[in-house]
């Protein structure tokens, strides 16, 4: 039996809750964690910086030593 091409189904959804979604996804990491990492993030930095100019110093320390030995 022919029935014909098939028959569309439409799904409509439903978008109406979307932006409540979206809103609440972004307070999913409190704002003071938000904060310390930031302030983690800023602290790296510096840390890098320190290490950065403890290798330069070292690698001065050493051709020093090699000068004078």
């Amino acid at each position: 039996r022919d029935e014909g091409p098939p028959k569309e189904i439409q799904h409509v959804r439903d978008n109406s809750k979307d932006g409540e979604y979206w809103e609440a996804l972004t307070r999913i990491i409190p704002q003071r964690k938000l904060k310390l990492w930031d302030a983690l993030g800023a602290a790296l930095v510096e840390y890098h910086k320190v290490l950065t100019r403890r290798s330069e110093l070292f690698s001065e320390a050493t051709a020093l030593q090699q000068q004078n030995s």
